[in-house]
């Protein structure tokens, strides 16, 4: 598989057009997979902005988000189309926006979508956006997302629960209406223990914030050797709960690897 890694490091700072049309980039890759998810084994091209709300101690991508550049929608437009991706947007590959907290930039990306739209004929691909949860998106980035890939954090995050737990957004992402397509709304936890579980239970099912069939427990694992210790535990939890259970298939493939 070939992983064309779009963004190498870059010295100077674009200079945005007269609407200030930019995203904080970290990297841009494509020609690969969804690594986690319900949509895990789909191809990708993922968009990865810049910046974290919370930076939890098993994050995989710290390296990676905490870096970036500026870049213009017309920059991001020319990669695009550099690497022949609108027939493949067309055909059903998905783009993936994640981080880091994609939603730092939430209103520079709505205005990315809307100008992507108006560039190519009112086409948008299908769009999945990671979320923490701790930020709100506005009804306008709602419109043009197809699945909301929801992480709540759990304690084992390493994040106070005051900055972590927002039972107001995480209520408001399991209810979210459809507004341009039907829209799939996941919720993906990163479990590393069973007791994992009941932190699960009393914070998100017994208060009704989520459904159960919202649900995917996937190991905790940065590396393949972690991901490996911890699977087969991660399954038969989600298999006595009645979950979904996923791994995470870029780690398998490619263990800690950036840029896949």
């Amino acid at each position: 598989m070939q992983i064309i890694k779009a963004f190498p490091e870059r010295s100077r700072i674009p200079v945005p057009d007269e609407k200030g049309q930019v995203l904080n980039v970290s990297e841009f890759y494509c020609d690969t997979i969804q690594g986690e998810g319900f949509y895990i084994g789909y191809p990708a091209v993922f968009l990865r902005l810049q910046g974290c709300i919370l930076n939890c101690t098993y994050c995989d991508s710290t390296e990676v988000w905490r870096a970036g550049n500026p870049y213009s929608f017309d920059e991001l437009f020319q990669m695009i189309e550099k690497h022949n991706l609108i027939p493949k947007f067309k055909e059903g590959i998905h783009l993936v926006i994640t981080g880091g907290s994609p939603l730092l930039q939430q209103l520079n990306l709505v205005g990315f979508f809307k100008a992507f739209k108006w560039r190519y004929n009112s086409f948008l691909p299908f769009i999945e956006v990671e979320n923490e949860c701790v930020i709100a998106p506005s009804p306008e980035l709602i419109y043009c997302v197809s699945c909301w890939n929801n992480s709540p954090k759990l304690s084992s995050s390493g994040i106070s629960k005051k900055a972590r737990y927002r039972p107001d957004i995480i209520k408001k992402m399991s209810r979210i209406t459809p507004l341009s397509w039907s829209i799939d709304s996941w919720f993906k936890f990163v479990i590393g223990e069973e007791e994992d579980w009941e932190e699960i239970l009393i914070d998100f099912l017994d208060p009704e914030l989520i459904r159960k069939n919202q649900i995917i427990l996937m190991p905790l694992g940065a590396t393949r050797q972690e991901l490996y210790r911890n699977q087969k535990m991660v399954a038969e939890l989600a298999i006595k709960h009645n979950v979904k259970y996923c791994s995470r298939e870029h780690i398998v493939l490619w263990n800690k690897n950036v840029g896949v």
